[in-house]
């Protein structure tokens, strides 16, 4: 029997690189590609999809462009995942999370 989610239960989004791949695949668009048309080694889009490397602001846009996604959104995720990989482990990664979406609503105050 299938279990079933709680209320106020909220799915997380995939980490970036299974972003990537799911893209990839619900179009059925092979790996050399999209690498190609990003300008880069199919290697290493490979590897960023299976979470191993990041890619480049450049090759994040012209991967958003191929894929007709917001290049905002791309750079959002590419952006977390750096964060991810460069502070999974840093007990306070949390906390400065906490502390920079609380910047982000109070910017949005008028102060006079």
């Amino acid at each position: 029997m299938a279990r079933q989610k709680k209320s106020g239960y909220k799915a997380t989004a995939p980490s970036f690189g299974p972003w990537l791949r799911q893209m990839r695949e619900q179009r059925d668009v092979p790996l050399r590609v999209v690498a190609a048309a990003a300008q880069m080694d199919q290697a290493h889009l490979s590897k960023a999809e299976l979470g191993q490397r990041l890619l480049t602001v450049q090759q994040a846009a012209a991967i958003a462009r191929y894929f007709k996604v917001d290049a905002a959104e791309m750079e959002a995720r590419r952006i977390a995942e750096k964060f991810r990989t460069e502070h999974a482990d840093n007990p306070a990664a949390a906390q400065a999370i906490q502390i920079l979406h609380e910047a982000s609503l109070n910017s949005g105050k008028k102060h006079y």
